[in-house]
């Protein structure tokens, strides 16, 4: 009997990491050290983390794969943050974007969210306040999902 002890113990501890795990999150940022960085902490967190130097390669892998949440440098060589997230956006509208800038102001936030974007991150940042800002992205994720499962038609009734 003391086997199955421990294995109700382990199966209460899965579903908190299967709640993370099932995350897939995408970093785009041109410098490949701080992408890397940030794909590292968010991987320790348990979540599934890939990681793109450029708007192209990040485009090329949202064709491959569905994120849940996508952390994106405001300047980019190819193309802006913002329109990078506009794209994200298009080809999946339950993807949550966090836009990150070490160009920090208020009207870059404020436009930022105006275009979709769920946060605004100022370079630098602590990595516990990266760690706590994606948690709470995909909550409100989450809770927007089951609201929309819930109230499928409410988005077009906002609309008009």
């Amino acid at each position: 009997m003391k086997k199955p002890a421990p294995k109700k113990k382990s199966a209460m501890k899965k579903p908190v990491k299967s709640l993370m795990g099932k995350a897939h999150l995408l970093v785009v940022d041109d410098e490949e050290d701080f992408a890397k960085m940030i794909q590292k902490t968010l991987l320790q967190s348990g979540y599934r983390v890939d990681a793109a130097t450029s708007a192209t390669q990040a485009i090329a892998l949202q064709r491959k794969h569905s994120y849940d949440l996508a952390l994106v440098d405001m300047r980019m060589p190819e193309m802006t943050g913002l329109e990078l997230l506009q794209y994200l956006k298009v080809r999946d509208k339950r993807i949550f974007v966090i836009i990150m800038t070490a160009y920090g102001s208020l009207s870059i936030g404020i436009e930022a969210l105006r275009k979709g974007a769920v946060h605004y991150l100022s370079k630098p940042f602590k990595l516990k306040t990266l760690k706590e800002d994606v948690a709470e992205a995909l909550k409100r994720r989450a809770q927007y999902l089951e609201e929309q499962r819930v109230h499928p038609q409410r988005a077009t009734m906002d609309e008009l």
